[in-house]
Parts: C-alpha cells; sequence; structure tokens
C-alpha cells in the first residue's frame, strides 16, 4: 500500500466545480418550497403573528427565532448565503422581550427554539439528500498517495474520481445517513450553563439562547478526535505528511479549527493549548466564583442588552474554557471507547461506518501507525490552496499568516490545483 503522504481538503466549491447545485443559495430555495411539507412532516404548526399595521402573516419558528418577531418576514438572503454562521448569531435580547419572562412566554420561546433547531435539520438534510452526483467519469485520478478529508456531504469522489472509500473521512457526514450530518457554527462548543435555567424569568429566556446556541455548534473538537482515529487506522502519519491540498473550501470561520489543528499536527507543533486557562490550580478555584465569571461571559457574550458595555475579561473567558475542556475530556473518553466497540463490531459509530473502518483496519500494514512525535520531520507540510474569488484569495492568506505558515501557494482555479497533486489525466 502506498504511503500516505498528501491530504486533500475537499469543500463545498469542490463540488459546485462538478455543476452540483449544493450552494446555500439553493438550500434557501429549497427550504421556501418545501417549508409547508416540513412542517407537516415534523408536526409543527405555523406561527400566525400580527403585523404593525394589523395584517397577519404566517412564518414558522425558523423566521421567529432567527429573524425579527416583531417585524415577521422570511430571512434575508444573507441569513442563507452565511447559513452557518449565521445560526450562531442571535439576538437574546430582542426574544426575551417578545417572549416576556412569564411562564406562559417562556414556555412558548422554549418549544420554538427546539422547533427551530428540528425543522432547519430536517430541511438541510431532506436537502442534501436530492444531491446525488451520477457516474460521468471526471477525467482525472488521484495518487494512491492521497488521503481525503471531505467537508462534502456527497460522493463526488467515490463516483467520479474513483476514489476508494477507505481513503475518505467525511468529516461531517454522508448524505445517505440524515443522522450523521453535522451543521452550525463553532462558537459555543460549551454545554449550557444550567443555573441560568434555575434562575427563571429573563435568566431562562437566556439560557434557551445559551442552549440552541449548544446545540447547532458543530462540536469541532469532537470532530477531530474521531478524525485523529480515523487517520489512525487508515495508516496515516502526520508526521509523513508533505502536502495539504484545499480544494473549494471557503475557509469559513466555523472550519478554521480544523486547518489550525491540520497546521500544528503536520509541522510538529502540538502544545499545550490549554495551559493559560489552567493557570490557577484546580485547589484555589472557588466554584462559585467559577460559575460567577461563566454567567457574565454567557450575559456578556450572548445576551445583546445594549445597557451591558463591560468587556469580557480573561478570568471568565478562562472560566469557560475550564468548563468546555472538562466536558470535551469526557466526550473524549466516550468518542475514543465507541470508536474500540466499533472496531470489535459490537455497534455502529454515529456514521454507520463500522464496516468501512474494518476495511480500513485490515488495509493497514503492521506497524504503521506510529507516534508522529516520535518521527521527526523533514520539513513541514507545504500547503497548496484553490480560491474562487479575490475574497476567497484574501481569506487564505489571512488563515496563512494567522497560522504563522509561509510555506503555501495559492490556485486560481480547483483545475490549476489539481494538476499539481500528481495527479493523472486520463486520456
Amino acid at each position: 500500500m502506498s504511503k500516505k503522504d498528501t491530504l486533500v481538503i475537499i469543500g463545498n466549491g469542490f463540488d459546485i466545480w462538478q455543476n452540483l447545485n449544493t450552494s446555500y443559495a439553493q438550500f434557501q430555495e429549497y427550504y421556501l418550497k418545501h417549508r409547508d411539507e416540513i412542517l407537516k412532516k415534523l408536526h409543527i404548526k405555523k406561527k400566525i403573528v400580527t403585523r404593525k399595521d394589523g395584517s397577519l402573516f404566517e412564518i414558522s419558528d425558523v423566521e421567529l427565532i432567527y429573524g425579527n418577531p416583531f417585524h415577521p418576514a422570511d430571512l434575508e438572503a444573507d441569513f442563507w448565503y452565511t447559513f452557518e454562521a449565521s445560526l450562531g448569531r442571535l439576538d437574546a435580547h430582542r426574544l426575551n422581550f417578545f417572549f416576556g419572562k412569564e411562564k406562559k412566554g417562556l414556555k412558548m420561546m422554549a418549544k420554538s427554539v427546539v422547533n427551530a433547531n428540528r425543522i432547519l435539520k430536517e430541511a438541510f438534510s431532506s436537502w442534501i439528500s436530492t444531491i446525488s452526483p451520477d457516474n460521468t467519469d471526471s477525467g482525472f485520478r488521484f495518487g494512491d498517495n492521497c488521503y481525503f478529508i471531505n467537508f462534502n456531504y456527497t460522493d463526488t469522489l467515490e463516483k467520479r474520481f474513483a476514489v476508494p472509500e477507505t481513503d475518505i473521512t467525511h468529516i461531517h457526514g454522508e448524505a445517505y445517513d440524515a443522522k450523521s450530518i453535522i451543521i452550525g457554527h463553532a462558537t459555543h462548543p460549551q454545554e449550557p450553563e444550567e443555573a441560568l435555567y434555575r434562575f427563571g424569568g429573563r435568566f431562562r429566556g437566556l439560557f434557551l439562547i445559551d442552549y440552541i446556541l449548544y446545540q447547532t455548534d458543530k462540536h469541532v473538537r469532537d470532530n477531530i478526535t474521531m478524525l485523529c482515529m480515523e487517520l489512525a487506522v487508515a495508516g496515516v502519519n502526520a508526521a509523513e505528511i508533505r502536502d495539504i491540498y484545499v480544494l473549494g473550501h471557503s475557509l469559513g470561520d466555523a472550519d478554521l479549527e480544523y486547518f489550525s489543528f491540520l497546521k500544528k499536527a503536520t509541522s510538529g507543533e502540538m502544545s499545550d493549548e490549554n495551559a493559560a486557562a489552567d493557570a490557577v490550580p484546580k485547589e484555589e478555584r472557588d466554584p462559585l466564583e467559577e460559575l460567577h465569571h461563566r454567567i457574565q461571559y454567557i450575559i456578556k457574550t450572548y445576551g445583546n442588552d445594549p445597557t451591558i458595555t463591560d468587556p469580557v475579561t480573561k478570568e471568565e473567558k478562562d472560566a469557560v474554557r475550564r468548563k468546555f475542556l472538562r466536558e470535551q475530556q469526557e466526550r473524549d473518553e466516550a468518542i475514543t471507547a465507541e470508536f474500540g466497540e466499533m472496531l470489535l463490531g459490537t455497534r455502529k459509530n454515529r456514521r454507520n461506518k463500522a464496516g468501512l473502518i474494518r476495511k480500513k483496519s485490515e488495509k493497514r500494514k503492521e506497524g504503521e501507525v506510529t507516534d508522529s512525535a516520535s518521527q521527526g520531520r523533514i520539513r513541514d507540510a507545504r500547503w497548496h490552496i484553490s480560491y474562487y474569488s479575490d475574497a476567497d484569495q484574501e481569506r487564505a492568506e489571512h488563515l496563512m499568516k494567522s497560522m504563522g505558515c509561509t510555506d503555501y501557494e495559492l490556485f486560481g482555479s480547483i483545475d490549476e490545483a489539481v494538476g499539481r497533486i500528481g495527479v493523472g489525466e486520463i486520456s
């Protein structure tokens, strides 16, 4: 088996390059066309709200929660064009005023928050399941030295480029399995603060915002943990990666942590990123003070209260970080245990890929998976990034600079980038 020394990261632009309608504009069109049938399927009623002129307007919980409930309307195009980031932008202050602080209003808010999440997940998974590339041969073949981290949900690589399933990690799930699909922002990985719920009133309203932000977060660290295990089983050693190609990825904020991780892993820079948050010894931390810091962080960050102008302090950030790290450690242990059981064939993981992972395990050579830190590196991995627009180019250059990466090249098209991977064009 050829050594995997090249990572190929596939983004949505790759499918668009293959003439698939996978833009968020297409998702908006699908949502508006199928909204009624989705609500019917989920047994969710439309909301009838009154406009200022006295007229009635029908909307779903999606428009209610993510729009302006005081001026009901379909969501602006900007919401859909930046869909994942939009899920992390909620106006808690406005929603609290709309629903009020009485039990009836808070109950309605809780129901609407849950329904909005259900509707969007159902709409997205239904839409993406309609996008199925045909078997038209692309005319290109990637080398056996490539391993693919696919941010798309489609099987374009398998159907049009003859890439074996065992050489691909679908990091956000696959279209055929609705439960595996991951969408969202990456701003709120910490679990909601239950104390806010117990406080009641507008604090409970803030808890509901805290809750939906957690539910719509991608939980990137969970996905990175799973990615590490899949790479290991596939025999991919970070110390041996010489080149990283990014094809058609917009490098949006929700996915930047993945790139930061890959940069560190393929340059021998892995360090204790938690040292700053853990600077205060555990035995010296007052639980009530920690809770106070976390609640202040939530109020300042997500409350949107114009009367609160104090900035978030370092102590507040660190308290939230410590809570997240404790939660993440528990999740990592659970994911590792689940992965181990999956390899033994006792259960399937969240992407129903038990059979595929076993094939990867069988494919691995004895002793092939090694500790990258012990290997040393000849040089850091070189990055090769395709871009579509000037804004994409600027974002790519900014990302490379922010990660301290100086060894990279940018391509004005996917065709140009693909031609450099050691890909063979079929005659």
